[in-house]
Order: structure tokens, then sequence, then C-alpha cells
């Protein structure tokens, strides 16, 4: 069999792969960091899309202090997300909070037009972290930590990782939350931000093998 005729059959089959459904091919690495935004500008903007409430770009201090940063702030509690089917994946979120008081989340694996997935909620006054599962109204919380990373309202790096239906949440490197969810776990989805008062940035998605 010629050469030509071994690459037209691999370029047949892979192209009936993919029309068949057999061979999918998730979506690639995620990365915003707000800049390309006009101050003020309301979502939705880029890929993002409103779930609830609204979101803003707006512009604060660097953290040296030499320039001004766009970054993105919920509107009265508003929850923007990322509609793509992320399986295993590295989510990583930089939030810096309003106060002390406020309790900032980050969402994944969003289904249905994000009514249903996951959250980490950053707990009022560093208190603590919580994994909650919600579909609907209907909310429940998986699992919790009873200590925090000292945040403060100082800028954060926030981490999750989510893999089968195994989620690890870290903060500054350091784990705070692992939890295997074995009642009819979601195990792909989008990925979200909001649902609290904070200046969130650098919005990162790494799928992983």
């Amino acid at each position: 069999m010629s050469f030509k005729k071994v690459i037209a059959i691999l370029t047949i089959s892979i192209l009936y792969l993919g029309l068949c459904g057999c061979f999918e091919v998730g979506p690639k690495q995620f990365y915003d960091d707000f800049s390309s935004y006009t101050m003020g500008e309301k979502a939705p903007f880029g890929e993002w899309k409103v779930k609830e409430g609204g979101f803003k770009i707006e512009g604060i201090m660097s953290e040296d202090k030499k320039s001004i940063n766009n970054v993105a702030v919920p509107i009265n509690n508003g929850i923007i997300y990322i509609d793509k089917n992320y399986t295993n994946f590295e989510l990583i979120v930089d939030i810096k909070r309003f106060e002390d008081k406020d309790n900032p989340k980050i969402y994944f694996r969003l289904v249905n037009n994000a009514q249903a997935g996951y959250f980490i909620e950053i707990e009022r006054y560093d208190r603590g972290y919580a994994l909650y599962k919600f579909n609907g109204s209907k909310v429940e919380k998986l699992a919790e930590s009873y200590s925090a990373a000292p945040a403060g309202t100082d800028f954060y790096r926030y981490k999750v990782i989510a893999k089968d239906n195994k989620i690890v949440f870290l903060v500054g490197g350091q784990k705070y939350i692992e939890y295997t969810d074995n009642n009819n776990p979601i195990l792909k989805g989008g990925i979200g931000i909001g649902g609290g008062r904070a200046y969130y940035d650098n919005v990162r998605v790494t799928p992983l093998e």
C-alpha cells in the first residue's frame, strides 16, 4: 500500500471518529486577566456569560504601586461563567476581598447554563473554606476547612484541582480541602467567579491529562 493511501485512510478514520462523537477534543487552556476590556465595561464581555446579577471592569493599583490593573468586580453579588466542558483541570483565581466580612466564591463544573455545579466559598473573616454542590436552589455542603490562609483584604491565589470525582482546594500552595464525591458527581462543566464582593483577576484553567 502506498504512503498516500495510508495517509488518506488515516485522515478518513479521524474525520469519522470526530463526526460520530467517538473522538472528542476537550476545551483548551483558558486565561483572562481582564486587561483587554475597557474600564467600566459590563458583562457579558469576552467569553464570559452572566449567570445572575452583574459584573464590571474596574481599575485598581497594582501590588507594586506602579500601575493600574484591570480587574473584574461583581455587581450585587453577580456571577459570571465560562460555558465550556472542562473535565480534569486546574483552576487558578487571584481574589482580593473588599472587606474581611466578604465571602467570594469560585465555581466549577457548571452545567445546565450554570444552574448546577460546585463552588468553593471563602468564608468571612478568614474562618475557613467550604465546598458546596448545588442544583438550582438545592445547595449541599460537602466539605469544610476550619482554618484559612490569612488573606485579609490582600490579593491571594486560590487553586481548584478537579480530577474525575476528586476535588482538591489549595490557597497559597497549601492544601485545605480534599474531597471525593461518590454521590452522582458532576464530572465536567464550566467555571465561574462571583457571588461575593471582591476583585477577581488572573483566571486560568489548565486541562489535565
